[in-house]
């Protein structure tokens, strides 16, 4: 998938593949080793919701630079389009 998407979304898919992969390990580490107390299941609710903290702004902030792009290129169409008609003649 990378061949599709510009270099930075390249380099931000793997950031985030590889902490959801490292938190995912904690989270069995803990679940299978940890000792029954009240920090490892805080520890572990804390990484669930940066698991889904960072699934939620992955999804999310590609919806919204998507539609950023896409209101910037239209905004570039229309100043290209008011740049075609430069004979009009404004006298006061």
């Amino acid at each position: 998938m990378d061949h599709k998407a510009s270099p930075d979304w390249a380099v931000r898919r793997r950031i985030i593949i590889l902490s959801l992969i490292w938190i995912a390990v904690l989270v069995t580490y803990l679940a299978v080793w940890g000792r029954p107390i009240a920090l490892s299941d805080t520890a572990v609710t804390n990484l669930l919701w940066i698991f889904g903290g960072i699934v939620g702004s992955y999804v999310f902030g590609a919806v919204w630079e998507t539609n950023v792009a896409r209101k910037t290129e239209i905004a570039q169409q229309a100043v290209e389009q008011g740049d075609a008609d430069t004979t009009v003649k404004v006298e006061p």
